[in-house]
């Protein structure tokens, strides 16, 4: 059985009177985000706002949150989740707030209680990497084709290294990016 994650929310001032983000049914995916505006706001074309969604967000380690458009405010105003998706970090604590803008060509009215974004809450994975930026990490250059492809590496020319800015050199990415235990 899978473990679900708690999501901590309290409703702030502005939420009064909303209600908290829910599913839409057990098939969806995303929690929906209502705009909690005291009042209708209108949004001109190329416009952006903030918007608040009426409550403060607790994100449990080893989670984020992503803040996706809603599709279908999208497709019919225009009204998009600016930069999207929006992160919200674990780390993150307070109210939430909605990066909004108007890509439309006319002017966008939004009422209090717009289901304007939805809130997907996703694993994360925090990961160890290995500086390879120095020559001397690299493997031997090959021309296999089936690894990665390098610009302007270095290459053995008949015991000459030249530079070949324009050529691609292909490395094998199962041995440039192996572990030390996997190159022995």
């Amino acid at each position: 059985m899978r473990t679900v994650p708690t999501l901590y929310i309290a409703q702030t001032a502005d939420g009064i009177g909303l209600p908290l983000p829910s599913y839409t049914s057990r098939y969806h995916v995303g929690l929906n985000l209502q705009a909690a505006i005291p009042s209708a706001m209108r949004l001109e074309p190329g416009e952006r706002v903030v918007v608040p969604c009426g409550f403060e967000i607790g994100i449990p380690d080893g989670y984020c949150g992503q803040i996706l458009s809603n599709a279908a405010m999208a497709q019919a105003h225009g009204l998009i989740i600016l930069g999207g998706p929006q992160l919200v970090h674990p780390a993150d604590r307070g109210p939430l707030f909605l990066l909004l803008q108007n890509i439309s060509a006319k002017q966008v009215v939004l009422h209090r209680g717009d289901v304007v974004a939805q809130l997907i809450i996703c694993p994360v994975v925090q990961v160890a990497w290995r500086d390879l930026t120095r020559k001397d990490s690299y493997l031997a250059p090959t021309t296999d084709v089936d690894g990665l492809v390098l610009d302007a590496a270095e290459v053995q020319s008949e015991g000459a290294t030249e530079k070949t800015p324009s050529k691609r050199v292909y490395k094998s990415p199962r041995n440039r990016f192996a572990s030390e235990e996997e190159e022995e």
